[in-house]
């Protein structure tokens, strides 16, 4: 529960969780069942389809990223949204954060948008390798101390080979975790003065 509570410095990181679950009870909903949904009702709600967007329905890169298409892949994004929110949020602020989360999000689902021709997509596991991408670049930083950063570096690491090593023998979007990954090493860059400002400022 503590993970989820908002506090001083984490109130986007559960407001994002919130919509996620309040979009996936309104799948439910739609589809009368937890466990299968149809292709009709993710495309309704606004999942990423490449002819869809070839169409003008750009928006779906965005609204891809509040869909899920499980109980699983919600819980599973929902808490590393929570726990790399903890990390991050406090560092970079409300704004700053929501703009990292959202602008890693469409980056990654135009990545799978680009790579797959035929294929319904949806989920907030690209904005989240954003996440990781940008947590990467702090990591490099000297924000913090060596044996803090090893750690942290072992174990992000870990995580990130076990999830592309997965998504070549599982039904996973490898192009907007990659996507979302680069982007979010790019945004860590572009960030990175402006948290040394502000802890210079403090």
């Amino acid at each position: 529960m503590l993970l989820w509570t908002p506090g001083p410095g984490f109130k986007v990181s559960p407001a994002l969780a919130l919509i996620n679950v309040v979009v996936f009870l309104v799948l439910c909903v739609i589809n009368l069942s937890f466990t299968h949904f149809s292709n009709q009702s993710l495309l309704l709600l606004g999942a990423n389809f490449h002819p869809l967007v070839d169409q003008g329905q750009w928006w779906r890169l965005l609204s891809s990223v509040f869909l899920h298409l499980s109980v699983a892949h919600l819980l599973f994004n929902c808490i590393s949204l929570l726990f790399l929110g903890r990390l991050l949020e406090p560092i970079l602020g409300h704004v700053k954060f929501l703009i990292a989360y959202i602008a890693t999000g469409i980056s990654a689902d135009f990545a799978s948008y680009w790579l797959n021709d035929n294929v319904i997509s949806a989920g907030a596991s690209g904005a989240i390798f954003g996440l990781f991408g940008i947590f990467i670049v702090l990591l490099l930083s000297n924000l913090f101390e060596p044996r803090v950063r090893n750690y942290w570096l072992k174990s992000v690491g870990g995580i990130l080979a076990l999830n592309l090593v997965l998504g070549l023998v599982l039904p996973i979007d490898n192009a907007a975790h990659i996507g979302g990954l680069i982007s979010g090493v790019v945004a860590g860059l572009v960030l990175l003065p402006f948290i040394y400002k502000s802890i210079r400022r403090t």
